[in-house]
């Protein structure tokens, strides 16, 4: 008896454990929401690094240097949760959050960048999604709203017809 209590014990710690050992490529990275529109779409880096990968090569203002940021473009991604809307909110893993006009954002043709200079973003490195615009092709994007809306450690996107109210 006390043999079957322990088998059974063992047993539910290691189904909890490997839900926790999943490799990143399998875990959920990113979420995109619509409540008007009924979708709430999760996707992993795997399915991230199927869509076409772009490079966007600047220096942002947390760095001194180039880097090299690849990643699908913010519009593929919403293609492919088959989302529309004008607003977006977006949510950081330290709860940060911002809502921007996204035909005030889509014609710089942000990434969602997965790897800075080959290597995956890690939640150390800013990561595993940061939102980057090409800041050194468009001298307007110097600007603290822009920088705003680089959100890193990015983990969910809300998108709707009109400005939220949160």
């Amino acid at each position: 008896m006390l043999l079957k209590v322990n088998i059974k014990i063992l047993l539910l710690c290691l189904l909890l454990c490997t839900s926790f050992m999943l490799p990143a490529s399998e875990s959920t990275l990113l979420n995109i929401y619509s409540a008007s529109q009924a979708i709430d779409e999760k996707y992993t880096l795997k399915q991230l690094q199927q869509l076409p990968q772009h490079d966007i090569e600047t220096i942002i203002p947390w760095t001194n240097e180039t880097h090299r940021y690849r990643g699908p473009y913010l519009e593929d991604v919403f293609t492919l949760a088959n989302v529309k809307g004008e607003w977006l909110t977006m949510y950081a893993l330290d709860h940060y959050q911002i809502s921007v006009n996204f035909k005030k954002i889509k014609k710089y043709k942000p990434i969602l960048a997965l790897q800075v200079d080959g290597k995956l973003l890690t939640i150390r490195s800013k990561g595993p999604i940061w939102l980057i615009f090409p800041m050194s092709d468009y001298e307007e994007l110097n600007a603290a709203i822009y920088h705003d809306y680089m959100v890193w450690q990015l983990l969910k996107i809300s998108v709707e017809e009109t400005q939220s109210a949160d």
